[in-house]
């Protein structure tokens, strides 16, 4: 599978355009409701704009070096372990300047008593924390997998990697308080 830089390209693009219409849809849904209706569930509150364009680009860095990855993974010689390394040693410094770019989560933090019944009190989910985790995991292995240069290996891991960076983009918009535009089933 050979992943060119123009699909690259396309898939940033889409990826662009995919956020900017889903803040529009989100405007336009919160300019249709009356403002005195009561609301049945508490959303996250929109992010400073530059704080927002800040780690999105950011999320885009990230994206950049998937590309380059994927890219390796093709690539007629193989690359060498000391190119994968140094793209790895990118990446992972992408990822942790896009955590610290982030803005603190609006949930409340415990206080770290015990819950009413002694119990522990349950940790706060984090979703892109784990989706980022899980995306470290996953060049790690699509890693291994160029470096034993066995195919099936490396179309699983390409896979494995190419949805969980969608889980990430999905979960950074969503943690800026932005909504990714749904399909809707007309009847």
């Amino acid at each position: 599978m050979r992943v060119s830089r123009t699909h690259s390209v396309i898939a940033g693009i889409a990826l662009a355009a995919t956020v900017a219409s889903g803040t529009f849809v989100a405007t336009a849904e919160a300019a249709q409701k009356p403002s005195g209706g009561s609301a049945h569930h508490a959303l996250v509150p929109a992010a400073d704009p530059s704080t927002a364009l800040g780690v999105l680009g950011k999320l885009g860095a990230v994206q950049s070096l998937i590309g380059q990855l994927t890219a390796m993974a093709s690539a007629k010689p193989a690359p060498s372990p000391a190119d994968l390394q140094a793209l790895v040693d990118k990446l992972t410094a992408a990822i942790t300047d896009l955590k610290a770019s982030l803005p603190a989560s609006p949930l409340p933090v415990g206080s770290g008593k015990s819950g009413p019944s002694g119990l522990p009190p349950l940790p706060i989910p984090n979703p892109l924390g784990d989706a980022l985790t899980k995306l470290q995991s996953d060049v790690t292995a699509l890693v291994a997998a160029i470096t034993s240069a066995d195919p099936a290996k490396i179309t699983a891991a390409l896979t494995s990697t190419v949805t969980d960076l969608l889980a990430v983009v999905t979960q950074t918009v969503a943690s800026l308080g932005l909504s990714l535009p749904l399909p809707v089933a007309h009847r």
